[in-house]
């Protein structure tokens, strides 16, 4: 059996943090103001009493406060669904406060049996609205949407089958949200600060009237480097930029999977590969089997476990390379976008991020997607209707962070 966290909500614990929000969003998140755009409150409220999944897109570490900021303006309660290993951060009591407001965990990738059958039962009972984050990790893009699997919409339909069992054929919702994170003001002296630190750390010299993107690039080149000597991998002498990055994220992913022997799939993408590596890292260090092993064993469970831990950094490092290989890294970058590469460099470099200004965060409400019509044709085959559900949640995610874009003029770093 996993190791499963349970929802433990507080009311108490919830009000505290609801009349400390205003303090939290100001100091710790940088005086950031979520708004939601046109007629999405009443869309969202008109919802009230209906059992509802709210899907937002994950493009950043500060999401869960946002989501319950924007669960404090719709004046709802949400329950979260959570990666498992977020529970053990600063020792434990991340994990604490978390399951206090509501959140409870998952093992990705895993038959995590516990959660799926919390997630019917929230669903089923209809006390709060449930948020799951369906690219199933941060992406630190802000712009696109990681390719969803069919994970929610399959738990949503579980928590149709158990109102199916009790003759409850009632509506269950999946309702697509978008997150737009945008600075409040021109950001330039924070990314110059950030830039200048970078470089000083990592031994690369510039001047000030060299072009931010030129920095940029040159900090990203030295990285490499560095990353393809600690990695052993032998950069062909005619290789591109692109190529070399290509090969050491595949080096990083293959040494990983010999380690936990594991074979990856051919033709599948290297980001398909990080969540197949990821969840095998989850498996096996959240299985807390009831079957009875020698301290010895333990022993050697335990040894195992602490070092494929360090494998999580390791797998950060192909995201990180991921996203910049995959167009962010280019010239004529937006303030935002320049922001985002400069954070995973940030994360690379010094373990964290800083946030460059005052923000504000767009969000819209898309169309619910009611689960109850697409029963039946979910029964007669699984897979298309599945497939069928999670293409309609990451069409409406996508187009409505298209249209997010144009909600503020672009700032332009040269």
């Amino acid at each position: 059996m996993l190791d499963f966290k349970p929802p433990k909500d507080s009311p108490f614990v919830i009000a505290l943090v609801k009349l400390l929000l205003p303090a939290i969003m100001k100091v710790p998140l940088h005086d950031t103001r979520v708004e939601v755009v046109g007629d999405g409150l009443e869309r969202f409220r008109a919802l009230n009493g209906v059992r509802t999944v709210i899907c937002p897109n994950h493009a950043n570490h500060d999401d869960p406060e946002v989501m319950f900021a924007f669960s404090n303006l719709v004046g709802q309660d949400f329950n979260f669904l959570a990666a498992r290993e977020i529970f053990e951060w600063e020792h434990g009591w991340r994990g604490f406060w978390l399951q206090k407001l509501g959140c409870y965990s998952i093992v990705r990738g895993a038959v995590d049996r516990e959660s799926f059958k919390m997630t019917k039962s929230l669903i089923a009972a209809n006390k709060k609205k449930l948020v799951i984050f369906p690219e199933g990790e941060v992406s630190r893009q802000n712009d696109t949407l990681l390719h969803l699997e069919t994970g929610v919409p399959q738990m949503a339909f579980w928590a149709v089958d158990e109102l199916a069992k009790k003759q409850q054929m009632e509506p269950v919702f999946i309702v697509p949200l978008a997150l737009k994170y945008t600075y409040r003001d021109n950001i330039r002296d924070e990314l110059e600060r950030s830039l200048y630190k970078l470089e000083e750390r990592i031994g690369l010299r510039s001047s000030a009237r060299d072009p931010l993107y030129q920095r940029l690039s040159a900090i990203s080149g030295e990285l490499l480097v560095t990353l393809e000597h600690e990695y052993n991998v032998k950069a062909a002498s005619d290789a591109s930029r692109n190529d070399r990055i290509i090969a050491l994220r595949l080096a990083i992913l293959k040494n990983i999977a010999s380690f936990l022997q594991i074979d990856l799939p051919l033709g599948q993408s290297q980001l398909e590969y990080v969540r197949i590596l990821r969840n095998a890292l989850d498996d096996y260090i959240y299985d807390s089997s009831d079957e009875e092993v020698t301290a010895y064993q333990k022993k050697l469970h335990d040894e195992k476990t602490k070092k494929i831990k360090g494998f999580y950094r390791d797998l950060d490092r192909v995201v990180t390379f991921i996203a910049i290989y995959d167009g962010y890294l280019r010239e004529h970058l937006t303030q935002e976008r320049f922001a985002e590469v400069l954070d995973r460099f940030e994360m690379e470099v010094f373990g964290k991020r800083t946030v460059k200004g005052a923000r504000r965060v767009f969000i819209d409400v898309g169309r619910p997607i009611d689960l109850l019509p697409l029963y039946a044709d979910y029964k007669a085959a699984r897979k298309a209707g599945l497939q069928k559900v999670t293409d309609d949640l990451g069409e409406q995610i996508s187009t409505m962070l298209d249209a997010l874009d144009k909600k503020r003029p672009a700032v332009f770093v040269e």
